[in-house]
Formats: C-alpha cells, sequence, structure tokens
C-alpha cells in the first residue's frame, strides 16, 4: 500500500471521528425546556403500579445510554422502519423486549454481517483486490445485516399473527361451551388460558391478569381489541363486549363467531390456493410434461435406431 492511500485513510479516520465528536454534542445539548420538565410534570392520580412503562435495554446502563441509543434509533430508523411500527412488531411477534433493545440486536446483526464482509474483503485483498470494493462490501454487508433483523421480526410478527388466526375458531368454540355451561366470560377466558396453549392464550392471560389487578374486564378487552393487529381477534373482543354491555346471549353470539371465524378461514384458504395455481402448474410444466413426451416418443425413436 503507497503512502498517500495510508495517509488519506487515516485523515478520513480521523475526520470522521471529529465529526462525530462534534455532532455528538451538539445533539446532547439540554434545552431550557428538558431542565423544567422534570418540575412541572404533571402527576397522575392513579396508581403507578398499573402504568405500562417500557423496559430499559442494560438496566443501569441502557438509562446512562439512553441518549446514545435515542440517537442509534434515529439513524436507524432511515434504513429500516420508525419506532412505532417497531414497536408495533414488537408486540404482534410476542416479544417483551423495548425498542431500544431491538435497536441492540440491529446493531449486534449489523456487525456480524459487517465482519463476515470484512473476511470476504481481507480474502480478495490478499488476492489484489480493490481497496474501494472492499470497504463498499463492508459497508453493503452492515446495512445488510441491520435490514436481517427487522426482516425477522416482520416475519415473525407475521407468523404470530396466522398462529391467531388458526387458533382463534377452536379457541370459540370452547368459550361458547364455558359459558354455556354456566361459567361468567371471566373465568371461561381463565380456562382456556389455563387449559390451552398458542398465541391467543397468552392475550387471554394478560386479559385474566390484568382483570385481577382492579382492571374492568370489558375495559380490558377494549383495550386487547385496540392493541391488536388481528381483525378477527379485533372483533372477538367487540363481539364479547357488546354482548356483555347489551345483556345478548353470550353462548349464541360466541357460537356465531366461531362459525364466521371458519367461514373467514375457508375463504382464505380458497384464497391462497387461487394464487398459488401458477406455481402448482410449474411442476407439471416442467416436469411432468418432459417425462410424458420422453416416454410418448421413445419407443419410436428407439424402432427407427433399430431400423436403421
Amino acid at each position: 500500500m503507497s503512502a498517500w492511500i495510508t495517509g488519506a485513510l487515516i485523515g478520513l479516520v480521523g475526520g470522521v471521528g471529529f465529526w462525530l465528536i462534534a455532532w455528538t454534542w451538539s445533539r446532547h445539548r439540554i434545552t431550557l425546556v428538558e431542565r423544567v420538565a422534570p418540575y412541572v410534570r404533571e402527576r397522575t392520580r392513579g396508581s403507578r403500579l398499573l402504568e405500562a412503562s417500557e423496559p430499559s435495554a442494560f438496566g443501569p446502563i441502557g438509562r446512562a445510554l439512553r441518549p446514545l441509543l435515542r440517537d442509534l434509533s434515529r439513524a436507524l430508523e432511515r434504513l429500516g422502519s420508525s419506532e412505532s411500527t417497531i414497536r408495533t412488531r414488537l408486540r404482534e411477534a410476542g416479544r417483551t423486549i423495548s425498542v431500544e433493545q431491538f435497536r441492540v440486536e440491529q446493531v449486534a446483526w449489523g456487525s456480524v454481517g459487517a465482519v463476515i464482509a470484512l473476511i470476504v474483503a481481507l480474502a480478495i485483498a490478499a488476492r489484489g483486490g480493490n481497496l474501494m470494493a472492499g470497504i463498499v462490501l463492508v459497508v453493503i454487508g452492515g446495512v445488510s445485516g441491520a435490514l436481517g433483523a427487522d426482516y425477522v421480526l416482520s416475519q415473525a410478527a407475521k407468523r404470530r399473527t396466522e398462529l391467531i388466526i388458526q387458533e382463534l375458531p377452536d379457541v370459540a368454540e370452547l368459550a361458547a361451551l364455558a359459558v354455556g355451561a354456566g361459567e361468567s366470560p371471566v373465568r371461561a377466558l381463565e380456562r382456556i388460558a389455563r387449559i390451552s396453549q398458542g398465541e391467543v392464550s397468552v392475550e387471554f392471560r394478560d386479559v385474566v391478569a390484568r382483570t385481577k389487578t382492579g382492571v374492568p374486564f370489558v375495559r380490558a378487552l377494549e383495550e386487547l381489541s385496540a392493541r391488536t393487529t388481528s381483525p378477527e381477534l379485533a372483533r372477538f373482543s367487540d363481539a364479547i363486549v357488546v354482548a356483555s354491555e347489551r345483556g345478548t346471549p353470550l353462548a349464541a353470539v360466541l357460537r356465531a363467531q366461531a362459525a364466521d371465524l371458519r367461514e373467514g378461514a375457508r375463504a382464505r384458504l380458497l384464497e391462497v390456493g387461487g394464487t398459488k395455481e401458477i406455481a402448482m402448474m410449474a411442476p407439471v410444466v416442467f416436469l411432468v410434461l418432459p417425462i410424458t413426451v420422453v416416454f410418448a416418443l421413445f419407443p419410436g425413436l428407439a424402432v427407427l435406431q433399430v431400423g436403421l
């Protein structure tokens, strides 16, 4: 490596370092509003034990590094999803970590991708490759790792939503049987959450736990309907709320909900089958049809070869 390339790299690293120091100093400047806010903050009249608080990453260390993690979150928002979207997908995936912890995971994924790309770049440079191509490869590896963590979270949220849709008809029928046997809606959901395994039972277990802490049952169901992204689960919760408030026979409502959910599952299955027609034709066209043609033409070709 020539001297001017080494000097250019040292100057580039030094310039980037000084720019990062100046940018961090300007970003962490405390304003007057932030200084006065703790003293004029409005205090809630309810119990703070029931307030939803987002866990901090790594405890006291996470609280000390919160400004740095906040800046890191803003930087990663330009590559992937926003903070609100990440929070929604974490809730959909059933993960109890905070947005800051997920951003740390993204940094870890990006670091692994950058290390793998660096190994490949060093192997290419050892054979006389271009240095700039190696730097670009490392950057692409880091960005790909961060985007990979975002993609894995999206797939986990999608899979959990599909599991909720698949489990909900059976759960609705169990709730209808329990209510029809004389149990209250709270006891029915508690029984389902205790004897069943799945994502819907996790949601019902949370509703029952909030009810036991003093939250009204109707309000707990309304909160479940508000925070879930599954329309079927939201419709199921709203049906229980409406039936409880208006005095409608709950068992009949739950049976109707189960029938509607099964009909919706059947319609989705037909829709998925319609979208997979082209994929289903691929093995027929590229595998079965050529083999059929070969079996049909082989006897004639063999006879022609014998005649020659």
